[in-house]
Formats: structure tokens, sequence, C-alpha cells
């Protein structure tokens, strides 16, 4: 009864939203407003559990003690609502900005950029398969074509007119691909939705799913 009703209430939510299709309504309105509603809830309950469990406790533990400062600059943020103090939270905006720019862009180097330009160099000459080498080769000499349609400082001339419009049609490509896959995305994410609505139908009707 309860995985029924269940069923029932992803149904109707389903369909709320999809009514938008037609023209704004009070049924879509709804939808969006309870969606938003529970999402709100969900993270302010896990961020309070999380604050609870990671900061507060060790704090009254005794066995972190400086899990003070992290909730120090956080109850800085909430003097921006009071007139005349709101550049006190300018301290702890500056605080997460520093830190979380040198751990991102620490992250995103060595894992991003290192790690695939050694790649990129290196799987040439330890693939063993025909078929693996000529992918990496192909790889190379695609990141070579694909720099060069970058190269604004220079005049496109004899061989480089050519690596240029190789480079772009690398380029063009891989934002193929890429929209390819959003589409493919969002496809999925119909499919579920749909699949939910048959669903309940089936289980209505009493055919099994």
């Amino acid at each position: 009864m309860a995985d029924m009703l269940f069923m029932f209430i992803q149904m109707v939510m389903v369909l709320a939203t999809w009514s938008y299709l037609y023209r704004d309504n009070f049924f879509s309105k709804a939808a969006a407003e309870i969606v938003i509603s529970v999402s709100t809830v969900y993270f302010f309950l896990s961020f309070y559990n999380s604050l609870w469990q990671q900061a507060i406790v060790p704090i009254l533990d005794g066995t972190n003690l400086l899990n003070i400062i992290p909730i120090i600059l956080g109850l800085l943020m909430f003097s921006r609502l009071f007139k005349g103090y709101g550049w006190v939270s300018s301290y702890s905006y500056a605080i997460l900005l520093g830190l979380g720019t040198g751990a991102t862009l620490t992250t995103m180097v060595q894992g991003s950029i290192t790690t695939r330009i050694s790649d990129t160099v290196t799987r040439p000459f330890a693939a063993t398969l025909w078929q693996d080498q000529l992918g990496a080769w192909l790889t190379v000499f695609g990141v070579i074509f694909s720099l060069s349609y970058w190269l604004f400082t220079i005049e496109y001339k004899g061989y480089l007119a050519y690596s240029l419009k190789i480079g772009r049609l690398f380029l063009m490509c891989s934002i193929g691909m890429l929209y390819a896959e959003d589409v493919l995305w969002s496809q999925s994410l119909f499919t579920g939705a749909a699949t939910i609505v048959v669903n309940f139908f089936k289980v209505a009707l009493g055919i099994p799913i």
C-alpha cells in the first residue's frame, strides 16, 4: 500500500510538471514549489546534521577545539542581514575564496591538465594493439591541430592554414559529441519520468512490471 501511494505521488508530480508544456498553470506551479520546499528542508537538515556531527560534537568532546574557527566564520556570514555590519562578512568570503581557489587550482592542474598531458604523450608508446596505437596517435594530432586553432597572433598561411581547418574539424566533432551527450541525458530523464507514469498504471491495472 505504501509503495502504491509513493508511485501515485510520483505520477502526480510528473504529470503536474509536464502540464507546463501546455501553459503555465496551478499544477505546474504547485509541483515546482513542492520540489523547492522539500529540497530546501532536505539540504538544511543535511547541512545541520553535518555541522553537528563534524564540528559541534568534537568541540563539546574536547577532541578538536579548532572547529570553532569555521563556525565563527560561518556566523560572520549572517552579518549581512544587519545594516551597517555587512562588511564583517568580507573576512569570511576572503578566507573561503582563498582556500577554495587554492584547493581547486591544485586539484584541477594535477587532475585535469598535468595528468591529461602525460597520458596523451605516453599513451602512443604504451599501447600494444594497433587499434589502441591508432587512437592514441589520433588523439595526439587532434590536440596539436586543436591548439593551432587558437594561435591568433600568427597569420594563417601555407601549412598552418590546413592545420587550422583540421583543428576546427576536431573542435566541431568534440562539441557535437558533447551536445549529443546532453541530448541523450535529457532523453534518459524523460524516459525515466515516463516509466514512472507507465508503471503506476500497470500496477493499478494489475499488469506485472
